[in-house]
């Protein structure tokens, strides 16, 4: 049926046209209902996508093409292909052609787009958003004040032996009589069988990612780093401002070969569903997510010394070109309230021998009519 009626996007002085046709006798004269989605499709397990309907009609097919005007329904519109989301334009139709069943066909279109060609960003847009974060751990160590160094020697020497003896109880009750077992028993709350060894293994990676996040907190403590967007700031084209207007800091200790950076990046935005213990039922729940996504460098300065004490905003020369959000990146959309993309800007510091900062600012104000415009 699919391959009976053609379905495709006009455009024509200006106007763009949804056109629907058909040279098949035997569907002539049915009616159809027509839709026009915007989708966002999640590319996860059980996805939970979501849509925005532009057109609805219900029509007769008639020997003559059918013509819709889509009356800037699409001037916003771009296609997206991401990590977990993809943005899609596609049309549903209906006809009424059967007895008991009647013919759906759902296709995706190809369409004009008002938003220029992306340039292209590096291949590996986790080393803009998330760099590996490579370090000395004794280094690090020396160079936070005496009290951080003994929050960090105490986790260590309190939290290790915690996540292994949690392991041990665990492996110990998975080889004994449930009615033996000192902490850990071979159920679940619905009488299922359920291994101990696994429970207290996924316990202990709690604790050690806990463990892990508080010896970072301290970690950082060699140094003092924020970062804030200048007031009155309006992201758009041809947008400049000083690095020290949005980064500042002091380190306690001399820094060699570090990096500064303020990179901006697209973060997706979905849905999906899982299942969770309730009592002694389960239930479905619905979880969101976020992505990080498409990236682009800003600005970026070798520091090959900075003293200790002095300013960091001090020591950075230049100027951060926000362009590249508008050339390479796509323009905050949403769908539904929960799907769809948002821009990040952050600001980094990242040294090779100790931990990196970073400060987020989420959803800067721009000039999203910016992005539609080609570069000068």
């Amino acid at each position: 049926m699919s391959e009976r009626i053609q379905i495709r996007i006009e455009g024509e002085g200006g106007a763009t046209w949804l056109v629907v046709e058909t040279h098949d006798r035997d569907i002539i004269g049915k009616q159809v209902e027509l839709r026009l989605l915007q989708i966002a499709q999640v590319k996860r397990s059980n996805p939970v996508h979501k849509r925005n309907v532009l057109l609805s009609r219900r029509f007769t097919l008639a020997a003559a093409p059918s013509r819709f005007a889509l009356e800037g329904a699409l001037d916003s519109l771009f296609a997206y292909r991401g990590e977990d989301l993809d943005l899609q334009l596609k049309v549903e139709l209906e006809v009424d052609d059967g007895i008991v069943f009647d013919t759906d066909i759902e296709r995706e279109l190809r369409f004009p787009e008002r938003l220029p060609p992306r340039e292209a960003v590096p291949a590996q847009h986790k080393d803009v958003h998330s760099p590996k974060d490579r370090f000395d751990f004794f280094a690090n160590l020396r160079a936070i004040p005496a009290k951080a160094r003994l929050i960090v020697l105490l986790l260590v020497l309190l939290g290790g032996p915690v996540i292994v003896a949690n392991a041990v109880v665990g492996a110990r009750d998975q080889f004994v009589p449930e009615s033996r077992a000192w902490f850990y028993d071979h159920s679940d709350s619905d009488g299922e069988s359920e291994s101990p060894l696994f429970k207290a293994l996924a316990g202990s990676g709690t604790i050690g990612l806990a463990l892990w996040m508080a010896i970072r907190h301290q970690l950082k403590k060699y140094m003092r780093f924020a970062a804030q967007l200048p007031p009155g700031l309006v992201l758009r084209r041809g947008a400049r401002c000083r690095p020290e207007d949005i980064v500042s800091g002091q380190a306690r200790v001399a820094l060699q070969q570090a990096m500064v950076r303020v990179v901006a990046y697209n973060r997706e935005h979905g849905q999906y569903t899982q299942q969770e213990k309730d009592g002694n039922s389960t239930k479905t729940v619905t979880k969101d997510f976020k992505t990080d996504a498409r990236g682009a460098v800003l600005y970026q300065q070798l520091l090959a010394h900075l003293p200790a004490n002095a300013p960091l905003g001090a020591a950075l020369t230049g100027e951060v070109n926000f362009d590249p959000i508008f050339d390479a990146l796509y323009p905050p959309v949403r769908i539904g309230g929960s799907h769809g993309l948002s821009l990040c800007l952050e600001a980094q510091l990242l040294h090779p021998d100790y931990i990196d900062h970073d400060v987020e600012l989420a959803d800067p104000p721009l000039e999203a009519a910016d992005f539609y415009r080609r570069q000068a």
